[in-house]
């Protein structure tokens, strides 16, 4: 499915996106723990985006700026923040340093995505306040216009509350993907993520939210955290996903490493 953001976003008709990273389809890293060279490597790796997770990671206010002011201007990858709660000023702020798109949890109700909207769109969308902190480290500014435009509000269904009012978050404009959490989700319904990805029934947990996004013309994403749940989602319909952590990836990385390393030893 094309994400059309204009027919999300009733009051304008603005130009279409010139960032397609954190889109459908696409995979991206998802990073934890703290590192802005970590962050800069891995967006030069072929992710589509590279997400800073402030709610369970290790990133407070001054490691997401290191990393923003240390991306690249030849990487593609969009920056995306998780950020710690819906919370007005933290959805402003992710904003202000130049992320692309941000990925809101505790969205229990569709007045929980009304929060988050408004504060990620600046009027007429929403009341997101105007003091971008990018430019002043030499990235250019963007006008109201193109930054609503380009600006994505993912909202996280992660609760049995959320499952419930699915259909009536999806249809809050100016929400451009439901984004699926699926560890706190799961532990909310009393099952296990296997079990919540097996699950192919006609009122399955998954199937409703993709349907209730796809009826409203909403992009679909979900947590993988490794290739091989990200692959599972994949099959499910679930076209963004984060496909795997920078622990994940370094602890791989390394496992394969000592591997070749013992492999190799001469005796």
């Amino acid at each position: 499915m094309t994400y059309d953001a204009a027919s999300r976003h009733p009051h304008s008709q603005p130009p279409k996106r010139t960032s397609v990273g954190f889109t459908s389809p696409s995979r991206g890293a998802w990073c934890t723990d703290a590192s802005s060279g970590t962050v800069a490597r891995l967006a030069l790796h072929r992710f589509d985006w590279v997400c800073i997770d402030m709610q369970h990671g290790r990133y407070g206010h001054a490691e997401l700026l290191d990393v923003a002011r240390g991306r690249r201007e030849q990487t593609s990858a969009d920056l995306v923040v998780r950020v710690p709660s819906p919370e007005f000023t933290g959805i402003g702020f992710a904003l202000d340093v130049g992320a692309t798109a941000v990925i809101v949890p505790q969205i229990d109700s569709a007045e929980n995505a009304r929060a988050a909207v408004d504060a990620a769109f600046y009027p007429p969308l929403g009341r997101r306040s105007y003091g971008q902190i990018h430019p002043t480290w030499g990235a250019p500014a963007k006008d109201v216009a193109q930054a609503n435009q380009d600006t994505i509000c993912a909202v996280m269904i992660e609760s049995a509350a959320a499952l419930k009012h699915v259909e009536s978050i999806a249809a809050v404009p100016g929400v451009g993907m439901l984004f699926v959490g699926p560890y706190d989700l799961s532990l909310s319904l009393g099952t296990t993520v296997q079990d919540l990805l097996a699950d192919h029934s006609d009122d399955s947990a998954l199937g409703r939210i993709s349907a209730a996004a796809h009826r409203n013309g909403l992009m679909v994403g979900a947590y993988g955290g490794e290739p091989s749940t990200a692959r599972r989602f994949a099959d499910r319909g679930f076209t963004c996903r984060a496909w795997a952590t920078d622990i994940w990836m370094a602890q791989t990385g390394a496992e394969a490493a000592f591997v070749d390393v013992v492999s190799n030893a001469v005796s």
